[in-house]
């Protein structure tokens, strides 16, 4: 309902800036119009986005009026006046066409190949499953239902989002996560502590001093690291084992590792990168965050996301139960 609400008003909006627009045109004397762009539009109205258009054009050629046209159901297109020999043309033919060359190219992603609309639409389904189930988890919760099955659910739903993450990353596309928490519900993952029974996770784990080595690691800097680790561990129920310093790929800052005790019992680490400069990790994040890259916003919030991959496997005994989940949830 909440997503529906926001539709209606959305394309409330962009019609009344339509009415403006022709009311601002009729002040200059001029009855052509542009066209707004946006990357990912649906193909019917690519044909006439970013041009310039007379007002009959409009409902002739941009279906004006129309469910399914300009300023219709979920159109975000508006429209500004143009002054013919005095308005300067934001996008050219030639940009036009190229970028609609562009988007009708497909990516593939799991034998499947989509183009920028299509790919969007299924972001679209993603984010709309994905609030089915944390809808699903909590009435599950609510319901008092076995623990097993709560747990189940939350490992399905922590899947949908690694998928969604995976998938936005190979189109090239911004995760949109606000579109998924707009239920209100903030965090779903699995093992999350029912406050009431009061459990306390009392494992000693802290940062080793091998992470001095790591450019910018500071005392400070260390204590934040196991700072945000206990915040998470208050209300989360998280079986970390180890934290250790390797060497991980370009970029990273974080991972979360399985491995195997000399018994054969499935552990779990957290893993600092040992070629990060942490002097510039906060910034580094803070210019994910704005360019859409991650939706995390803080080192805690980095920790947080590794800390949900171990609890979506924590409960596996052996290797065959992890690589058996993996399976199950991909």
């Amino acid at each position: 309902m909440e997503v529906a609400a926001r539709r209606a008003v959305m394309t409330g909006l962009t019609q009344l800036s339509g009415k403006i627009a022709e009311y601002n045109a009729e002040k200059l004397g001029t009855e052509y119009f542009e066209v707004e762009w946006h990357a990912g539009a649906r193909p019917t109205h690519t044909i006439w986005q970013g041009r310039v258009w007379s007002q009959q054009q409009l409902y002739d050629v941009c279906g004006l009026g129309t469910v399914i046209g300009l300023c219709g159901a979920n159109c975000y297109h508006t429209y500004f006046p143009f002054v013919p020999g005095v308005s300067v043309r934001t996008y050219t033919d030639d940009w036009l066409d190229e970028q609609n060359w562009k988007e009708s190219e497909p990516t593939e992603f799991r034998g499947k190949e989509y183009t920028l609309y299509e790919a969007k639409q299924r972001q679209r389904q993603m984010e709309t499953a994905m609030r089915v189930q944390r809808e699903k988890v909590q009435m599950l919760q609510d319901g008092d239902a076995d623990p097993d099955d709560v747990m189940l659910a939350k490992c399905k739903y922590q899947g949908q989002l690694d998928e969604y993450a995976r998938f936005s990353k190979q189109m090239g596309l911004k995760q949109e996560r606000e579109r998924i928490y707009i239920d209100g519900r903030w965090r779903v993952a699995p093992g999350r502590i029912d406050k009431k029974l009061n459990v306390v996770n009392t494992m000693k784990i802290s940062v080793p001093r091998d992470a001095y080595k790591i450019k910018g690691m500071t005392s400070e800097a260390k204590h934040e690291i196991e700072a945000a680790i206990n915040n998470l561990k208050k209300e989360y129920d998280i079986r970390l084992d180890l934290i250790e310093v390797a060497k991980m790929e370009v970029g990273d800052i974080f991972g979360a590792a399985p491995y195997l005790d000399d018994r054969g019992k499935l552990r779990f680490a957290l893993v600092i990168n040992e070629d990060i400069d942490y002097n510039v990790v906060k910034k580094k994040i803070q210019r994910r965050y704005d360019k859409g890259r991650f939706a995390g916003k803080s080192i805690e919030d980095y920790i947080a996301h590794e800390m949900a991959h171990i609890m979506t496997y924590q409960d596996c005994k052996n290797e065959a139960e992890f690589r058996t989940s993996i399976t199950v949830i991909n």
